[in-house]
């Protein structure tokens, strides 16, 4: 039996999570997927917009069409005037990408009829929901060179706090027996799913072993340490992933039939993305549930397709290319 998008069940993946940096993508991959990440942002007259702001007018923006709240959210051109030539306000955007913007509003969130201030939220128009592109700053009267760009505060590295006198090697190896334990359990021969996730009832018992996007195999424990970090993480835990996936490229559907809300989280060979890395060119994608929905791979800037799934000796090919709006 040929198992659809919305049927294939994805289990025994959650039990492994790489730490290990991925390898770096070529130059071209990291221009077709290179993202800027939300955060706090130091504006040019010195104000610091804290990242909760900058999150809630982003997530705003993504509700509405064009002049929907007042005249925002609002086309932006991304140009200033520098020395009598015509420059990029935010640097690294191709020239032909569609941006806007909306107002932030410091511990709130902006609606029609309140006075936007100077600060701005950006995103583009990908997808139907668009993703985050940047923060500035409105400097002077609406003309060509009124805004600045505002640049993203790095946070600081976490340390563990070892002044409790613990021994955290002694608590790490409790955790790895309890792991150990737990995998005891598992019957000789059999496939069972990992850390108790239960199977889709009525479904045979089908397990993905892999992908193949644009050539490129995913094997299963890439894409499961990635599906585990989206289904156990809520949107923009890790910057700008997870996120919602409208299932819209070019106005047709990438994972045909599905008709749920989804979300995606970058698959890096050989690893698990963290935010000190480019997401590159892969996505596992699952609807709001959290059911494993799908893999795919960009292959031009908001240009996706659905890869091809691979399921004990069975593969369920993809579909076709589909181009962003």
């Amino acid at each position: 039996m040929w198992f659809d998008m919305k049927s294939i069940v994805l289990y025994g993946l959650l039990s492994i999570a790489y730490a290990a940096p991925a390898p770096s993508p070529s130059p071209q991959l990291h221009q077709l997927s290179k993202r800027a990440k939300l955060g706090s942002f130091k504006c040019p007259d010195g104000n610091v917009i804290d990242e909760e702001d900058v999150r809630r007018a982003f997530n705003e923006c993504k509700k509405h069409d064009d002049s929907k709240v007042g005249k925002y959210p609002f086309p932006f051109g991304n140009k200033r005037s520098q020395n009598g030539k015509t420059v990029a306000v935010l640097a690294g955007i191709p020239a032909t990408t569609k941006l806007r913007e909306f107002p932030i509003v410091e511990g709130g969130t902006y609606g029609k009829g309140m006075p936007p201030g100077k600060y701005r939220v950006v995103t583009d128009y990908a997808n139907g929901i668009g993703n985050f592109r940047g923060v500035i700053q409105h400097t002077g009267a609406t003309i060509a060179g009124g805004y600045a760009a505002c640049k993203r505060v790095e946070p600081e590295p976490q340390q563990h706090d070892c002044d409790d006198g613990k021994d955290p090697k002694k608590d790490d190896k409790k955790d790895d027996k309890k792991e150990d334990k737990g995998k005891g359990k598992e019957k000789k021969g059999k496939k069972v799913a990992a850390r108790g996730e239960d199977l889709a009832p009525g479904l045979k018992r089908k397990m993905v072993t892999g992908a193949i996007c644009d050539g490129v195999t995913l094997p299963r424990d890439d894409i499961g340490s990635a599906f585990h970090l989206l289904k156990n993480h809520g949107n923009y835990e890790y910057d700008n992933y997870p996120h919602d996936f409208s299932n819209k490229s070019g106005g047709s559907d990438v994972f045909p039939g599905v008709t749920k809300q989804l979300r995606e989280y970058p698959v890096i060979q050989g690893g698990t993305w963290t935010v000190s890395a480019e997401p590159g060119r892969f996505r596992v994608v699952a609807d709001d549930s959290g059911k494993f929905i799908g893999v795919m791979v960009e292959q031009g800037e908001n240009n996706f397709m659905q890869c091809t799934l691979q399921t004990e000796g069975r593969t369920r090919r993809s579909s076709r290319t589909h181009r962003a709006r």
